[in-house]
């Protein structure tokens, strides 16, 4: 029970200390542009839900192959996608018609079940997306950017990267 508090205690502050801006959707332009240009990004697949799956997720924390993302957890090493994988995928999320203004939900809490994350200059940025909320949020240095995906898009997202799941308990 104390892993768990200090998992969920952990998560808190790394989610304080990357403060989130609900703007509008033109306002993650740069985000979605450098997810863009990027050569190429490394793919990781989340933890299962620490609050919906507790037991799960406090025995996957505790394996030796996973590592934090702005306070989540994800399996490690990180994916290669194929070139024709990433193309679409980048199609998805670097347009704007895949997202809509945050709201709200009431699923369980922000949980990201994948990670791309790219170079962009020295820094690493990040787009975590949660299925069950249909969230990403896009992270690059001190700040997130918090987007709803549009049903269609979480959609496609699903089929493309559900195929890559690999070490998630089914």
């Amino acid at each position: 029970m104390l892993r768990i508090l200090s998992i969920f205690f952990v998560t808190t502050l790394t989610l304080l200390a990357h403060p989130h801006e609900d703007l509008p959707v033109e306002h993650s332009e740069e985000a979605r542009k450098a997810l863009a240009k990027a050569k190429t990004f490394t793919l990781y697949e989340g933890l299962p839900h620490p609050a919906k799956e507790t037991e799960i997720f406090t025995t996957e924390a505790d394996r030796k192959d996973t590592k934090q993302i702005t306070g989540f957890f994800f399996y490690k090493p990180g994916l290669k996608v194929d070139p024709a994988t990433t193309e679409k995928l980048r199609q998805v999320i670097a347009d704007s018609d895949s997202l809509t203004e945050w709201e709200e939900k009431r699923c369980g809490g922000f949980h990201p079940d994948w990670s791309l994350t790219w170079r962009r200059g020295w820094s690493k940025d990040h787009a975590l997306i949660c299925f069950s909320c249909e969230d990403i949020i896009y992270i690059s240095g001190d700040y997130q950017l918090r987007y709803t995906l549009t049903p269609a898009a979480n959609k496609k997202l699903k089929a493309l990267l559900n195929p890559f799941q690999s070490k998630r308990p089914k």
